[in-house]
């Protein structure tokens, strides 16, 4: 992981200050090797104490350093393209982000979480995929292709529906919470209340530090490099399918009667198809 790709992941937990640093490196990271420490403090509208106290939070040993490691992603390479237009130069910014994206979501996976969620997930009498606002369609997906290998899974676009149906749950079925920041107050409540329960929690997050995290009896983190406006507000959905896909597939060829459902669940539904 190079060093725009840790302040991308650790962007979250960065304080105020921490952030008004971090958005100015993210947008001229070839600018600050030619940097003071100075200069970076007046663009970035802070001292040079909280330049320095950012190098001790993202882990580097200085200014210095941090010129260095930025020079070091950030030489030029010859287009191998030259003549490449500008959508095209933006279809390959969105393809590198992409995969980018996909390859820290799997490379940062602790695999004793995901055993133990894959444990928690089998064990389970009924599984909940609960969401909020715009990663709803990401619980709803899940929802399908875990009760297509016999799973049974559901998920609401509704939040009331959701937490009516959240509230006949017990310590024998399971809850995994779907959040990108992981600090969304409703999602926060419903897993208090589950913790009341004793009820296991599996919570995806971009934040590892956020309440939900912490709140969660297991936390799996996502990465996302795309942020509306250089503001908090992340919309990129890919890592949070790609963890609930990863999950599907290794459920799914972990036993073959879950092939079976799948191959069921298609020939039930092949006439829909031409």
């Amino acid at each position: 992981m190079n060093i725009l790709d840790k302040l991308h992941t650790m962007y979250t937990t960065f304080s105020l200050t921490e952030k008004k640093v971090a958005d100015y490196i993210l947008a001229h990271p070839k600018e600050i090797p030619n940097m003071t420490i100075a200069d970076l403090a007046l663009q970035s509208e802070v001292s040079e104490a909280s330049i320095s106290r950012f190098c001790r939070k993202i882990e580097v040993v200085g200014f210095h350093a941090l010129k260095i490691e930025l020079a070091q992603v950030t030489i030029p390479k010859l287009d191998p393209h030259p003549e490449r237009s500008l959508l095209g130069q933006r279809l390959a910014h969105i393809k590198q982000n992409k995969i980018k994206e996909i390859e820290q979501t799997l490379m940062q996976l602790n695999e004793v979480d995901v055993q133990q969620t894959l444990n928690q997930i089998v064990q389970a009498k009924r599984v909940i995929f609960l969401a909020y606002g715009n990663t709803i369609p990401v619980a709803m997906d899940a929802a399908y292709r875990f009760n297509q290998i016999g799973i049974a899974a559901n998920a609401y676009e509704i939040w009331d529906t959701a937490l009516a149906a959240l509230l006949t749950f017990t310590k024998e079925d399971l809850v995994i919470v779907i959040s990108n920041s992981g600090e969304t107050k409703d999602l926060i409540k419903a897993v208090e209340w589950c913790n009341t329960k004793e009820i296991v929690v599996v919570a995806m997050t971009n934040n590892q530090h956020s309440p939900l995290a912490k709140l969660a009896t297991i936390h799996l983190t996502t990465a996302t490099r795309e942020r509306l406006f250089q503001k908090d507000y992340y919309f990129s959905r890919v890592s949070a399918m790609l963890l609930t896909e990863t999950l599907f597939l290794l459920l799914a060829f972990e036993e073959p009667e879950r092939l079976e459902f799948i191959k069921r669940h298609e020939q039930l539904i092949s006439d829909h198809k031409i």
